[in-house]
């Protein structure tokens, strides 16, 4: 939860490197790849995290959660940092004005990155689980599994 957002703060800084002549490989590329290996850092950890702060019996609203803010900050990311880059609706038509916002919007998510992977050092720990009672448990840390009758080879 910490090395993600900053790895995915990183790839933003990259983006910086991508100008009015938008050479994939050399410009787009570091930047995509950098950025997507943060995320896959970042998704994993941050599911397990909203998974295992609520009981087995509510994961599924945890998940559905999850994802709609995933999906709110999404929509109000691309709506905000235009406006907050400078990037107003006729940039298109002036390549240096529009690189130059783009390269403060890649900045300004790479400082909230970076600042969100910073909170997450010092804000999450990871309780100590109690033991599990002995017994059949799902792989899934649900509750133990207790059926009316004995499992036998023949009741399969």
């Amino acid at each position: 939860m910490t090395v993600g957002p900053i790895v995915i703060g990183t790839g933003f800084a990259l983006f910086t490197w991508i100008g009015p002549s938008g050479d994939y490989i050399s410009e787009v590329l570091p930047g995509v790849a950098v950025f997507g290996l943060g995320l896959a850092i970042t998704v994993a950890p941050l599911t397990s995290t909203v998974l295992a702060a609520v009981p087995a019996e509510r994961a599924g609203t945890a998940s559905a959660v999850n994802n709609d803010v995933a999906r709110t900050a999404s929509l109000i990311a691309v709506a905000v940092f235009p406006a907050a880059a400078g990037i107003t609706g006729d940039a298109y038509l002036h390549p240096a004005s529009f690189s130059a916002g783009f390269h403060t919007a890649a900045l300004i998510a790479a400082s909230l990155c970076a600042l969100a992977g910073l909170v997450a050092a010092a804000t999450i720990r990871n309780a100590r689980r109690a033991a599990p009672e002995p017994g059949f448990h799902c792989p899934m840390d649900a509750p133990p599994l207790r059926t009316g009758r004995p499992v036998t080879s023949r009741s399969r």
